[in-house]
């Protein structure tokens, strides 16, 4: 037996790259074939598969693979993520915000009317999925509506606090990732749709108040990433927070009465005043289940801010809950989640879902109810 015969193996038959594209309306690919060099243009790239370069575009750098050849030529293929030019699931937020009208005043009360709405975690498949959520939600934003117009009849009111304490995406880093199997949209369009929503809601709201607050913290679910340790700061909701804060002072007329707030990028929670009523905003996740007064009894005793704070509003343990003791309460928001498949299945349980509503006056509240 000749030594190749000896030294032979099941060496397997590798499949070659082939020029192939893929596209659904929404996104897809484009897989180039070996190639000495790069393409020259987008638009020659994208006639070649057969796309139209006005309304279909290339986004984001390619995936580039190189090899070098038996007689020692370097080949490259790329590739490339394609989208539609324009995205027709949803208006492109400088669009909504350029056509929206000028802030008519409404007169100035002295109570404030609260949207607390948390744990969305749009992009978790369990119960009807993101579409779910995204119904339940808009539902939701239309009932507090409704019942502004209500309480606005009898009650004060001059400011509008919209509250959204972490938790607004399902993400991939909660649990290690362990989840992510069991999501229907990507990160991006998990917060794409969040920024979305988070517009939708400002345009909802702006024209009823002359003083809106918008006030969004982040969640476990909500981080970027946890292989390093980094700032609180660091997460997809309150970025989305940002987005919004930059559209809206594109049309001054219309949203200059519209203040967007975060933590600082070293905190998590923040202590701030809606009227005359101060608010510590956290998502939940600092503390073990039933720990939440604990949590603002060290802060108080140490001299933080949420020591200044009547109310503590605040999510992550997905059932809303009350509590109050002297002069400080505590507000747990509910879920905009279809289920739990995980809970149900281990305990039988389900929650309530939906925002909820309040007003408060001198540290307050009144009118509390779940839309």
């Amino acid at each position: 037996m000749a030594l190749s015969d000896r030294l032979k193996q099941p060496t397997a038959k590798e499949t070659p790259y082939t020029p192939r594209t893929e596209f659904d309306g929404q996104s897809g690919f484009i897989q180039t074939g070996p190639l000495a060099e790069a393409p020259k243009s987008h638009t020659e790239l994208l006639e070649l598969f057969g796309y139209d370069p006005a309304e279909v575009r290339i986004t984001g750098a390619p995936r580039v693979s190189k090899w070098q050849t038996y007689d020692e030529r370097w080949l490259s293929s790329y590739r490339f993520t394609i989208e539609p030019v324009h995205d027709s699931r949803v208006e492109d937020l400088y669009a909504i915000i350029k056509k929206h009208r000028a802030h008519k005043p409404v007169g100035v009360g002295s109570s404030v009317f609260n949207f607390q709405a948390g744990d969305l975690q749009l992009g978790k498949v369990d119960a009807g999925g993101s579409e779910g959520i995204v119904e339940r939600y808009l539902a939701s934003v239309d009932s507090a509506k409704a019942e502004f117009r209500r309480l606005r009849k009898t009650r004060n009111i001059g400011t509008i606090n919209l509250m959204f304490p972490g938790d607004c995406i399902e993400g991939n880093q909660s649990q290690n990732g362990r989840n992510f199997w069991r999501t229907d949209l990507t990160i991006t369009e998990q917060v794409r749709v969040f920024r979305r929503l988070l517009m939708h809601t400002v345009s909802a709201f702006a024209p009823l108040t002359d003083e809106l607050l918008v006030r969004v913290v982040g969640g476990n679910h909500d981080e970027v990433q946890r292989f390093q340790a980094t700032k609180p700061g660091d997460n997809h909701a309150t970025e989305a927070a940002v987005a919004v804060s930059d559209a809206i002072a594109l049309n001054g007329d219309a949203y200059g009465h519209v203040k967007v707030e975060i933590p600082s990028e070293d905190k998590s929670h923040m202590t701030v005043a809606a009227g005359d009523t101060i608010f510590t905003i956290v998502h939940g996740h600092q503390w073990r289940r039933n720990g939440a007064m604990q949590w603002w009894q060290g802060h108080t005793f140490n001299g933080g801010n949420p020591g200044a704070a009547h109310i503590l509003a605040h999510g992550h343990w997905h059932a809303w809950e009350l509590e109050t003791t002297g002069n400080r309460t505590r507000i747990c928001g509910a879920t905009f989640e279809g289920a739990s498949e995980w809970f149900e299945e281990n305990t039988g349980g389900t929650a309530a879902k939906g925002g909820l509503v309040y007003t408060t006056s001198a540290g307050r509240v009144s009118d509390l109810s779940l839309v």
